[in-house]
């Protein structure tokens, strides 16, 4: 929590949509809490839950202050809410400030260890740091909890090509397009594997 209070900027007369009603995500946050405090759980989770919807589609739609200042404001008033801090991770990641990504996607894998695609998400970070051993060691964890995430299995094949371990490149990239047989980067990854790999054989 000191970590995202330390964070914190987000627009808090933001306008969200609940319930056919518009209200700043500061009203509509008050009155979750609200709901809560008087013993009205369900109603306060189908507020949240609104709110994180909204927040993930302006995700999708690359409004990342937007969807920024919901997950923020979600996550600080209710902490059992540990995607809101994922995915504020994946956030600060797209904006190439993996450092605090990975602090905050660590922070969500203390709560909720066994989340496949928090695993995928800070592999992705540590990547990007250049921490090639460690982000294999997180996209190998989350094929351990979900052995069909192939996004998982591209991303340790581009460490592995990183790390110039071709053979295991090859391997994760033949298990991407076999779980997707469209997925059209995994098949250039495993092309370009199989080159370099045949080129370091080379007598």
């Amino acid at each position: 929590m000191q970590l995202l209070q330390s964070l914190m900027r987000g627009d808090q007369q933001l306008t969200v949509r609940i319930d056919e009603h518009l209200l700043t995500l500061t009203q509509a946050t008050a009155l979750a809490e609200q709901r809560a405090k008087a013993g009205q759980g369900r109603q306060a989770e189908h507020i949240f839950n609104q709110l994180l919807a909204q927040a993930t589609e302006w995700h999708r739609e690359k409004r990342l202050d937007d969807a920024e200042a919901v997950y923020r404001q979600v996550f600080e008033a209710e902490p059992s809410y540990i995607d809101a801090l994922h995915l504020l991770g994946v956030i600060y990641s797209q904006r190439g400030d993996h450092q605090t990504a990975e602090r905050l996607i660590r922070q969500a894998l203390r709560e909720n260890p066994t989340a496949d695609t928090y695993h995928n998400n800070l592999g992705k970070a540590l990547q990007a740091l250049g921490r090639f051993e460690e982000a294999a060691a997180s996209y190998q964890r989350t094929l351990e909890l979900n052995h069909s995430h192939v996004l998982a299995c591209n991303n340790l094949g581009k460490v592995f090509s990183e790390l110039k371990r071709w053979p295991e490149a090859v391997a994760s990239f033949r298990r991407a397009v076999a779980l997707r047989p469209d997925y059209a980067e995994a098949r250039g990854n495993l092309e370009e594997a199989l080159r370099q790999q045949e080129f370091f054989n080379k007598p």
